[in-house]
């Protein structure tokens, strides 16, 4: 182990020869005292610890005031060994030939005292803010794992009670259906009236279930996207087929307009008819008698913007930016009833493809729903899809699958 002969911290000096610690060899020529003495002793805490910057702040201070008497009674005896550590591994000792003028054996108590007492404090502060962080941790940790089985047991029990909901009420429709086309028999005007009631009821309450089932999936995270090239024009001419229906009831037109070089996006193609639909069904719900339904798609750099505008009576400024809450039903007149979701899935599916959706509207003057997704995203399958025109309109039968994608608010 090297040694080292340094000054004398009463002012005198002595021969030194070359060791691995001249760096703390320089400290010491230049410095006197306890402040020499803390620096020997902060770096071996230093080097030795390991500790952040927090924690070597912590250790000077309790160094400060306990250095002096850790190293006074060796002093006294004309000799003290002061074993540091320097670059990591290399060991040495340094040896002070005359103990310092200014050392009081009267206040040795005190200083040895206080010292030994802000060290212990220190150390006894770090452990205590250890199992703080330690327990809070532990408690964030419980608090999520309640919170995702919370989810996931909501979400189970809402996707257990929807299935059994849906399976008498798809029957229902079914019979219904072939009740009003006349293959039972023929129907005078009031049973007509009945059974169109029925329809109507049955397929509200499965809008309900279905949006229900859809916010329970998107609440546990369990809507997984499929995304393909979709063709714009076909996908939009299905969900104008599919709401022109109620239009005709209202005498609402509904017209399209989709730029001329977007041919495609790359999304989901059951959860893009989705946000559509529920956009168109809300716009020719609550619009005028007589009204417009305008869709456009157009591009905005590198995403592509669908626009559903109606010309209804409007949303009130006030209730903007709660139109996307969960639940949350704006006053528009006579709505019916609702679950208040249909707004809440289509932003979490439009989140879901990297996209939002935002709204425009004066009341009185109508509303502007738009969908922003990004329009060149790696598809996960890439089917070979026939090109549609903007202008064409195509004749689409409803499945039975689409016949499960819920529409309304």
């Amino acid at each position: 182990m090297p040694e080292l002969q340094v000054p004398s911290l009463s002012g005198g000096t002595a021969a030194t020869k070359p060791s691995l610690i001249r760096r703390i060899q320089d400290q010491l020529t230049f410095s006197n005292g306890l402040t020499a003495l803390t620096v020997i002793f902060i770096a071996a805490f230093f080097r030795i610890a390991g500790e952040d910057r927090l924690l070597v702040n912590l250790y000077y201070i309790a160094i400060a005031g306990s250095a002096y008497a850790l190293v006074k009674r060796r002093a006294l005896a004309q000799m003290v060994l002061v074993t540091c550590m320097a670059a990591g591994t290399t060991l040495a000792n340094v040896y002070f030939t005359t103990p310092p003028d200014s050392w009081d054996p009267l206040l040795d108590p005190l200083r040895d005292a206080i010292g030994w007492s802000v060290l212990l404090f220190v150390f006894w502060r770090l452990g205590l803010e250890a199992f703080r962080f330690q327990t809070a941790e532990h408690k964030r940790e419980i608090e999520r794992f309640v919170e995702e089985r919370t989810v996931e047991m909501r979400a189970a029990a809402l996707t257990s009670t929807s299935h059994e909901v849906r399976t008498p009420l798809s029957a229902i429709l079914a019979i219904n259906e072939t009740l009003l086309s006349g293959t039972a028999g023929e129907l005078n005007e009031i049973q007509k009236d009945f059974l169109g009631d029925i329809q109507t009821a049955a397929e509200h309450l499965m809008s309900l279930v279905n949006d229900l089932l859809d916010f329970a999936k998107a609440e546990a995270g369990m809507i997984e996207l499929t995304r393909e090239r979709i063709a714009l024009a076909e996908l939009v001419d299905q969900c104008i087929a599919m709401v022109e229906p109620k239009a005709e009831e209202k005498q609402v037109s509904i017209t399209a307009k989709i730029e001329g070089e977007l041919k495609e996006l790359v999304a989901d193609p059951m959860r893009l008819k989705q946000m559509l639909l529920n956009l168109l069904a809300n716009a020719v719900k609550f619009n005028e008698e007589k009204g417009l339904v305008n869709i456009q798609v157009r591009s905005d750099g590198p995403d592509v913007l669908i626009s559903v505008r109606d010309t209804g009576r409007g949303i009130g400024s006030d209730q903007l930016p709660h139109l996307f809450d969960p639940y949350y039903q704006a006053a528009r007149g006579d709505q019916g009833i609702g679950t208040g979701l249909g707004l809440s899935i289509i932003r979490h599916l439009a989140e879901l493809h990297h996209g939002d959706i935002s709204v425009e509207s004066v009341q009185g003057a109508g509303s502007v729903f738009t969908i922003r997704l990004p329009r060149f995203v790696e598809p996960d399958v890439v089917p070979d899809l026939p090109m549609g025109d903007s202008g064409r309109r195509s004749s689409v039968n409803k499945s039975a699958a689409e016949a499960e994608v819920p529409v309304g608010a």
